[in-house]
């Protein structure tokens, strides 16, 4: 339990970095596989706290993994975070909050990992979920085989 409450005060201690992250998805909408802006902000982010960043996963521009961790024992848990936008609604279907809850729940992951849970977390960022089928190719190209 006390990695539980660790891992819930680090998202708490992020909240406003979190709800920025989310705004700023919000306020620039990209469709499926034009998510750029969203894509460097979400990785740059990571990177900052310390993950290892992977951008253009799976030779997608837009996709990323972001990892911590060892594979070598304990758990291993995949968050994934969708960014894209529809035609003009914009994040109608909130995945800028997707985003968000997906990041927060690396950050408070890590914060287990440094409080002394044994494992592996990977954040992936899955472009095109509105229509262009990203988890899809991702799977195709074997993004999701050691999870």
């Amino acid at each position: 339990l006390p990695r539980v409450t660790t891992a819930i005060s680090c998202i708490d201690d992020h909240k406003e970095e979190l709800r920025s992250l989310s705004d700023e998805i919000w306020r620039n909408p990209e469709l499926n596989f034009q998510e750029y802006k969203a894509h460097k902000l979400l990785t740059d982010f990571l990177e900052s706290k310390g993950f290892q960043v992977e951008r253009g996963y799976c030779s997608l521009p837009t996709a990323f993994k972001a990892e911590l961790g060892s594979k070598d024992n304990g758990v291993s848990v995949c968050v994934i975070c969708e960014y894209d936008a529809l035609p003009e609604i914009g994040h109608a279907c909130g995945h800028n909050l997707i985003a968000e809850a997906g990041i927060a729940a690396g950050l408070g992951l890590q914060a287990a990992l440094n409080a002394g849970l044994i494992g592996h977390v990977t954040v992936m960022g899955t472009p095109a979920e509105e229509g262009g089928g990203g988890k899809v190719k991702l799977l195709e190209r074997g993004a999701f085989q050691c999870y």
